[in-house]
């Protein structure tokens, strides 16, 4: 609104000025048209004066010629005669005179013409009266006079003379209204112009002084404004420099003084970072100089935020942090630049103190996750021996009463490792370390999975079961199987467990439709049993928390299992609800955003038993591999597969024999002596071949190692403990040949070993890996005997030396003797050894540890060698 004003007024102003100046130049013309005017008038004036005061004399010569004849006939004074002749001349003159002045004037000068003929006749007639004066006498003269002819011609020089003055009077008096107009007309104009002009230049004046106030004032307000923004930049706590092109401090406020240390007189950039030491801690504390300042690269249009600078100020340091801009003018040049700064040394130490809160928090996790698994492996080892124990001590009592004993002796032990599960998943999940392995997945065969334990459980409890599959469901869906599992079990877990009658029902049903190949796949879990109380189900996912406290008196538990439950559900991106009534039953609702697989091949069958693999034909496959046993049962494997297989015992044999001998695939273990397997798969992949299909197998302890593999040149990776039918589906997937010998049938042919209710050996394993051969089996369970014994010599010679990298080179040999027997369990103790070994984590117990899971190993050959193998 002021500036709007202000143009307006400077326009008038203009516009006033310029009008004032045509008045000037208009009033100038103006007057120097009419000085002209006048002075043509003038000239007329005086020309008609002239020709009045010509004819007036032209008429006194006339008379006084007349007036010399009279009195020289009266007289005869013969100098009348020269005075008359002087008087001619005198004619002569003024006639040449009237003409001049009348030249311009047609009328006046015919007039004149007139009179200069009476004139001439006037003396002409007074010639010859002078003549007859002379010849005849004065009577004659008089005579002559009388006759009248001088009176008439003196009376029509007369009449002639007074129409020439009328005449020129007429035109004298028209010359003299002219000029009393013009006065009139520019006295009339030089008024109305100064009135004019007067009234403009005070309009001009005034607009002029009003403009001037209002430039002071917005002078003022621009003061005050610059010295509110300067105080605003004054009170501002963080740094605020700014620079010219030229490089001169321009601007510094207080704040940016204290943090730099400055004082007094503000000088060139260049000599303010001479006097301070600025360190760039991106770039190994180099010293900062006036062209490597950030604010110096703003100058060239950089704009940059959260550069860091440390100022080394009373032998300490303090860290910095900038933000730069660069600043432009009206034309878009940059004409300045803008640094801000400010102290983030106490942000930078609390971020270290963070960091280290951080790390602590960290190792206290895992010293707690450590802890954890400790206790939980101390409690399995013994409580694995009390289970064998048990299981054999069942079979020999023969009271009723002894064997209620050892009945409650097992179930109690069972819980209890049902208890240090839950721990151990539990405290997985805090820390962060559950990991989805998403798979095709048949939600039908799911349910029928966990309704196959369920249905068992109600069967044993006396109540009914009942699962509903809508026909609607996707055919496959894409989620982690075993996470899914164990939410549904346990959910049906403990639906069976608080429900004394009536039945336990899962529905399942979609509640939504595909959208971007998602649909929401909603499991209801409904029971009729104790049902949970309003107030407590909000808190039933409370870790340790249940119902009531009769309902742990009266149906055992730790309360763990739903808060397991709940942090899956959240894991797979599900929600879960909960609606029961006291004594009505409960029903827990389920919904899980599930991707459905539309494109997708048969369930992967390695997983079953009785797999039916392809065909794989006739190849020759060598195989490296140092465990005798894993060889026993890569020959036994290879054997009943009628395939040529060539067993080394590490990587440089492998090397040897693959620069004689050609074959079709190569089985190479990972960990084994002189040459490593990552060692010989990088010289094939270097010096014999880039195309050979390897297949590396290692019982491995940490995680990475499968991608490793296959970044140095495998083709496939298999970790022990590996499955036959894995084995193969792995090398036909990499070769695509068939063999028209091999058999489609199962390869568990013989009678397989008498099962055997244990928690050590795996005798399903057991049973795959040896084809149910019972020979093999005796020769490995000897070989393992013989194993185990030196094995576990080398083990506690290399932990008394403390040598680690034997000991876990030791291990890692008798992990894959365990997974030759069945020992899977007791292998993958041994693997978490193994794993701290390889990164270098300190055990505390190692001695304890290893000597536990020696004489577990020792109770799984017992239970070996107590085998009917028929």
């Amino acid at each position: 609104m002021q500036t709007s004003f202000k143009d307006k007024a400077l326009r008038w102003s203009y516009i006033s000025i310029f009008i004032g100046l045509i008045l000037i130049f208009a009033s100038q013309y103006f007057a120097y048209k009419n000085v002209q005017d006048l002075s043509l008038h003038n000239q007329g004036v005086k020309v008609t004066i002239g020709i009045l005061n010509q004819t007036a004399n032209f008429g006194l010569a006339n008379k006084d010629i007349q007036s010399n004849m009279h009195e020289f006939v009266i007289t005869g004074n013969e100098k009348l005669l020269a005075d008359t002749y002087a008087k001619k001349v005198k004619l002569l003159s003024m006639t040449d005179t009237l003409f001049n002045l009348v030249k311009d004037d047609k009328v006046q000068t015919d007039r004149v013409r007139e009179l200069l003929d009476i004139s001439g006749k006037i003396v002409l007639h007074t010639h010859n009266v002078m003549t007859v004066y002379r010849t005849k006498g004065t009577q004659q003269a008089f005579e002559q006079i009388k006759l009248g002819q001088g009176l008439q011609l003196n009376k029509l020089l007369m009449d002639k003379i007074e129409s020439i003055e009328s005449s020129e009077n007429y035109h004298l008096e028209q010359q003299r209204k002219l000029i009393q107009e013009t006065q009139k007309k520019t006295t009339l104009f030089i008024l109305v112009t100064s009135i004019f002009g007067f009234f403009l230049t005070v309009f001009s004046i005034v607009s002029l002084l009003r403009n001037q106030k209002k430039q002071r004032l917005l002078q003022f307000e621009i003061k005050q404004k610059e010295q509110i923004l300067a105080q605003y930049i004054e009170a501002i706590p963080d740094g605020v420099m700014v620079v010219d092109t030229k490089k001169h401090i321009v601007l510094l406020n207080q704040s940016g003084r204290e943090i730099l240390g400055l004082e007094g007189k503000l000088e060139t950039l260049a000599e303010q970072v001479n006097n301070l030491v600025l360190l760039d801690p991106s770039s190994y504390n180099i010293r900062f100089t006036s062209e490597t300042l950030p604010v110096s690269r703003a100058l060239e249009g950089e704009k940059s935020d959260g550069n860091k600078i440390d100022l080394i100020k009373n032998n300490g340091v303090s860290h910095l942090e900038t933000s730069v801009r660069p600043v432009l003018g009206l034309n878009g040049e940059i004409t300045n630049a803008i640094t801000v700064f400010r102290n983030i040394t106490e942000r930078a130490n609390y971020e270290a103190a963070l960091e280290k809160a951080r790390t602590l928090a960290e190792k206290s996790v895992r010293v707690k996750e450590i802890f954890l698994s400790n206790v939980s492996h101390e409690i399995r080892t013994p409580l694995n021996a009390i289970i064998g124990f048990t299981n054999l001590l069942e079979g020999e009592v023969k009271g009723a009463k002894s064997a209620d004993y050892v009945g409650y002796i097992k179930m109690a032990s069972k819980n209890l490792l049902e208890l240090i599960n839950d721990i151990l998943d539990f405290s997985k999940m805090e820390a962060g370390q559950i990991a989805l392995d998403q798979t095709n997945t048949s939600i039908a065969e799911l349910i029928e999975s966990v309704s196959i334990i369920i249905s068992q459980r109600a069967f044993e409890k006396g109540i009914a079961y009942k699962k509903t599959l809508s026909a609607e469901l996707p055919e496959m869906i894409l989620t982690d199987k075993l996470r899914l599992t164990q939410i549904l079990l346990n959910i049906c877990g403990n639906a069976i467990k608080f429900t004394e009658k009536g039945q336990v029902q899962i529905n399942v049903a979609p509640v939504s439709p595909v959208i971007d190949n998602v649909q929401i796949i909603r499991f209801m879990i409904a029971d009729s049993g104790i049902g949970i109380p309003a107030d407590k189900i909000d808190k039933i996912f409370e870790r340790f928390v249940q119902a009531s406290d009769s309902t742990t008196r009266l149906f055992g538990g730790t309360g763990l299992g739903l808060s397991i439950v709940k942090s899956l559900v959240h894991i797979l991106e599900g929600t879960i609800k909960v609606e029961s009534s006291l004594g009505a039953g409960t029903t827990f609702i389920l919904d899980f955003p599930f991707t459905v697989v539309t494109d997708f091949s048969a369930p992967d069958e390695t997983q079953h038993l009785h797999f039916i693999s392809e065909p794989i034909g006739n190849i020759h496959v060598l195989a490296a591999e140092d465990n005798l046993l894993n060889q026993k049962l890569l020959a036994a494997i290879f054997e009943r597969l009628s395939m040529d297989l060539t067993i080394v015992n590490n990587g440089q044999e492998a090397i040897d024999a693959l620069e004689t001998n050609t074959y079709d695939l190569v089985l190479m273990d990972i960990q084994m002596p002189v040459m490593d397997g990552y060692t010989a798969i990088k010289k094939i992949r270097n010096s014999i071949s880039q195309t050979l299909p390897i297949i590396t197998m290692t019982a491995h302890a940490m995680v990475g190692e499968k991608d490793e593999c296959l970044s140095i040149g495998a083709n496939s990776y298999i970790s022990k403990p590996f499955r036959e039918n894995e084995l193969l589906h792995t090398i036909s997937n990499l070769m695509g040949k068939f063999n028209e010998n091999y058999s489609e049938t199962s390869p568990f042919n013989t009678p397989p070993i008498e099962s055997m209710d244990s928690t050590i050996v795996n005798f399903d394993y057991l049973n795959e890996i040896t084809g149910g051969d019972p020979d093999l089996q005796r020769e490995l369970i000897l070989l393992f005997e013989s194993e185990l014994n030196n094995q576990s010599a080398l083990i506690q010679q290399a932990e008394a030396l403390a040598d680690h990298e034997k000991l876990r080179q030791y291990v890692h040999k008798f992990r894959s003797s365990l997974f030759s027997v069945g020992l899977l369990g007791t292998a993958d103790k041994y693997k978490k050894i193994e794993g701290e070994l390889k990164s270098n984590t300190h055990i505390p117990d190692l001695k304890q540890q290893l000597e536990a899971l020696k004489q577990e190993a020792g109770i799984g050959l017992n239970e070996l060698k107590s085998l009917k193998i028929e």
